[in-house]
């Protein structure tokens, strides 16, 4: 049987019948381009819904434990913070190193320190941390580490953390740091009596909320303020459980704090954290996270929350139904 031989024109047609041409790389390329540009946002949009459910299960795990903690102190609850008081508490007082201390939060691992003493700068920080938002930031962002000063609910401050007494955290090879700020003011008094709004129940105490915040001037300078009556809180003092606010997405522990926004005159809330949906068209508010006494957590539009009363510097003065801040608004 003869051979067939091929001519090597026809050879290299063949070669060139089976490679790309430029066009059509060009066409492949392109619509791999279009692809991405589709499924990219929705990565996003996925990865946003992931880390808001996230926040909300984190959210409920501490509120649950600090309602345990309460319980187990027949009702009383806890201070959010206390500055080192000699002979009293000298490394201070935060709910979240408490919590965990105690076992109500069972994940030991997310103390920072992982040797005592230690310093400020060796946090070794665990993504696993339950008091950690996953729409906020850790050690990458240094400006979290105290009192963070957002000035509105966007604003990437409030995105942070805070560690109550950190030096002295460091110092004794504990610390936890929260994403999260339980519904608090500061307790002060003068010679008039208790101030600042947190009487209860203390005709003036209208702004009354349910935990107390003794920040460092004021209790260092009057221990006092710690057998303070009018400060105590009780369980017996909720009275809607499903509408008053425990614990609210915040970096900063005074949150609460009615200053107006320098951005955006008219926005006094500016602590609060909204990390979560849609941002609003001029960039100042989202939505936030709140958890409640009855243990559930919702997520709400910060901007409603930044909008006060006729006659008022406190937005949440408007809100007696659905959320509750203050503890006479529950009547």
């Amino acid at each position: 049987m003869p051979y067939i031989i091929v001519p090597p024109s026809s050879r290299s047609m063949g070669l060139k019948r089976r490679a790309f041409t430029l066009v059509e790389l060009l066409v492949v390329i392109g619509i791999i381009a279009v692809l991405i540009s589709i499924l990219l946002p929705a990565l996003s949009r996925a990865r946003k819904q992931a880390n808001l459910v996230q926040c909300g299960s984190n959210m409920r795990q501490v509120s649950m434990a600090l309602i345990m903690y309460i319980q187990d102190n027949k009702g009383r609850f806890p201070p959010a913070g206390l500055p080192p008081l000699t002979g009293i508490y000298p490394r201070g007082w935060w709910w979240a190193n408490e919590l965990v201390r105690q076992g109500y939060i069972k994940t030991p691992s997310i103390n920072v320190y992982k040797k005592t003493p230690s310093t400020t700068s060796e946090k070794q920080f665990n993504r696993a941390n339950p008091f950690r938002c996953p729409e906020g930031v850790d050690e990458d962002y240094s400006l979290g580490v105290s009192f963070p000063q957002g000035d509105y609910p966007t604003d990437a401050l409030n995105n942070g953390y805070t560690l109550l007494n950190d030096s002295d955290a460091a110092a004794e090879g504990f610390g936890i740091p929260s994403w999260y700020q339980l519904n608090c003011r500061v307790g002060t008094t003068s010679a008039g009596g208790v101030q600042g709004g947190m009487e209860w129940p203390h005709a003036n105490g209208t702004r009354a909320t349910p935990f107390v915040w003794f920040n460092t001037s004021g209790t260092q300078a009057n221990p006092k303020l710690l057998n303070e009556r009018l400060l105590s809180r009780t369980i017996g003092f909720v009275k809607r459980s499903g509408e008053l606010v425990m614990i609210a997405e915040a970096a900063n522990p005074n949150w609460h704090d009615p200053t107006v926004s320098a951005k955006y005159p008219g926005l006094y809330l500016k602590k609060l954290a909204a990390r979560h949906g849609r941002v609003s068209a001029n960039g100042a508010n989202a939505f936030v996270n709140f958890a409640f006494f009855d243990g559930h957590v919702a997520l709400f539009p910060s901007v409603d929350y930044n909008t006060p009363p006729a006659g008022s510097t406190y937005p949440e003065d408007k809100f007696k139904t659905t959320t509750i801040f203050w503890i006479g608004h529950q009547f």
